[in-house]
């Protein structure tokens, strides 16, 4: 009798160990494992299904049918693009571009305007959450007009008008950042572009002068600022 309150205190810490082994196992199967949830590596919206819109101003090389090298360019351009997957935009490019030489005390000016619209396709890269590369490529296509002064400095000034098209395949990239938080990015593009024109010289009443057509390759680099609104 003497081992009786050994067998009853054993039984007492068996039982109390099942209670808790059951207690446990019930919790155990009560709780759910939590999801890990992927924290994205980035927060601008490029995704399939978003879109995106806006306008930069440049700077590019600008070339006269005629043949002289004018200088520098300046570039107004509005574009939009959808995400078809993520990061990867379709859209459409328009861009307005002047260039004007002045220096008539040598003989030389030239005022030159053209319009080009086309489709672009850019990729943005996430390099950091809110640095981005943006490979992009476009083809543009539209009007020029140009005047060109043909007479030599110090004789009574006369001008011809170039009129034509051109086409432009542009491929550029540059660095871009996230300015306004899944919303907004601002960056800059390094472009170069192929230009080919096709023009005929006009007399200043707007007469065509017989076998003028010209047609014109060239290419060169450029720059453009831009700003993004993602949606």
């Amino acid at each position: 009798m003497k081992f009786l309150p050994r067998i009853t205190q054993t039984k007492t810490w068996l039982t109390v160990f099942l209670i808790m082994s059951l207690t446990t196992i019930c919790s155990a199967q009560d709780v759910k494992p939590e999801k890990t949830k992927k924290g994205k590596p980035y927060t601008l919206k490029i995704r399939k299904g978003d879109y995106w819109i806006g306008g930069g101003l440049g700077l590019s090389g600008s070339v006269a049918p005629l043949g002289q090298y004018i200088g520098t360019a300046a570039n107004l351009s509005i574009k939009g693009g959808y995400h078809i997957i993520d990061k990867l935009s379709v859209g459409i490019t328009i861009t307005g571009a002047i260039s004007i030489t002045d220096k008539k005390a040598n003989g030389v000016y030239t005022r030159g305007i053209s319009v080009l619209a086309g489709p672009l396709v850019q990729y943005m890269i996430p390099l950091t959450k809110t640095l981005y590369l943006a490979p992009t490529a476009a083809v543009t296509y539209g009007p020029i007009d140009i005047k060109s002064m043909t007479s030599a400095a110090g004789a009574p000034e006369q001008y011809v008008k170039v009129k034509g098209n051109a086409f432009c395949q542009i491929l550029g990239v540059g660095p871009f950042f996230e300015v306004i938080p899944g919303r907004a990015s601002f960056g800059a593009h390094l472009l170069y572009s192929f230009l080919q024109q096709t023009t005929n010289v006009y007399a200043n009443d707007g007469t065509l002068i017989p076998n003028t057509k010209i047609k014109d390759n060239k290419s060169g680099p450029g720059m453009i600022m831009e700003f993004k609104l993602h949606f």
